[in-house]
């Protein structure tokens, strides 16, 4: 009889261990399920700006390239900066007067490959004639640097395989890394927030990743990040902000040689893109009341540690990354920005 006891004793023990384990493995894989269906941002749900003037700029017999190619081309920049003053999210505001400016680098692989590729809004006429909103011709720096939703860099992380509908043209870079370090660092918080934007569909925005930069050099560049995070394509930037949406075209320096400003002609931008955009806590890069010195964006693509960050010559920093790549960043950099309810 105590056998037959024991033996029923085992058995329970074994029922009610097994049980356990089940339900131990159910919620943990249900909280990994959960933590990777929350999203890193908040969409940004409108935005407000400002639009000043400044003079005209005209670029006479400017070669053309990929769609433009064979032809010579008259450019004018009207001179247009459209600043973002402020900016809604789900549950909260951002005033752009209340910010932590950031300095913009730009890390290559090879670091000697200078292609540039810009973007801008405008028209273009039978008399061969670009008429672009913003100044220009912009620098990679400007492009990069400024808060003017006009114009912008295109196709930032595109190494490869440049294409519109199987269309090959010339909008391939070498770009791997863009840092934005700030000029004050800053406590992580829910208070402060990172604001990305793109030029794409609504429903298309491109992917990209982001790490927090935990240390700088003397000379500012990172040298310590947090964990890299993907923002996934199509995930974010629903709300267009900029309506009605204009025709955009596209520039780039091949045809000068690859140096250089981006000023030659190389593609009609097909249309319905607008900008869209997301705000990240600081808090969701890396654990709160840590200090940060800024961010880098990098390819979706890029599987790094956050020691292997810091140098772009690292095997995983795809040297091929194609389309994927393809983030079309304004020129828009607004550091840091304080966030309020």
């Amino acid at each position: 009889m105590n056998f037959f006891r024991n033996r029923l004793n085992i058995s329970v023990g074994i029922c009610v261990l097994f049980g356990l384990s089940l339900v131990l493995f159910i919620n943990l894989f249900s909280s990994k399920v959960v933590a990777q269906s929350i999203p890193i941002g908040t969409d940004i749900t409108n935005i407000t700006i400002k639009t000043t003037a400044a003079p005209i700029n005209s670029v006479k017999s400017v070669k053309g390239d990929s769609e433009f190619a064979g032809g010579t081309y008259d450019l004018n920049f009207l001179g247009l900066t459209q600043s973002i003053t402020s900016l809604d999210f789900d549950g909260g505001k951002a005033t752009i007067t209340e910010v932590i400016p950031a300095k913009v680098y730009v890390r290559r692989k090879p670091r000697t490959d200078d292609r540039q590729l810009a973007w801008y809004f405008g028209a273009f006429d039978d008399n061969n004639t670009f008429t672009l909103l913003a100044k220009g011709p912009l620098s990679e720096q400007q492009l990069l640097s400024e808060n003017n939703i006009l114009a912008g860099f295109d196709n930032i992380f595109t190494n490869t395989g440049a294409n519109i509908s199987g269309t090959p043209y010339n909008g391939n870079a070498s770009i791997e890394r863009v840092d934005y370090v700030l000029n004050t660092p800053v406590e992580t918080s829910d208070d402060t927030g990172i604001v990305v934007l793109e030029r794409g569909v609504p429903s298309g925005h491109d992917g990209f990743s982001i790490a927090a930069i935990t240390e700088v050099n003397s000379s500012g560049k990172p040298k310590g990040y947090g964990p890299i995070v993907m923002v996934q394509a199509n995930s974010w930037g629903k709300v267009p902000l900029v309506t009605p949406i204009p025709q955009t075209y596209f520039l780039n320096n091949v045809a000068d040689g690859g140096t250089g400003t981006a000023k030659n002609p190389a593609l009609t931008v097909p249309p319905g893109q607008t900008l869209g955009g997301i705000i990240i806590k600081t808090s969701r890069l890396v654990s709160s009341a840590q200090t940060i010195y800024g961010y880098s964006l990098f390819a979706p693509d890029v599987t790094c540690s956050s020691a292997e960050l810091i140098n772009v010559n690292n095997a995983c920093f795809p040297s091929d990354t194609k389309t994927e790549g393809g983030i079309d960043l304004p020129s828009v950099n607004l550091g840091a920005v304080k966030l309020t309810s």
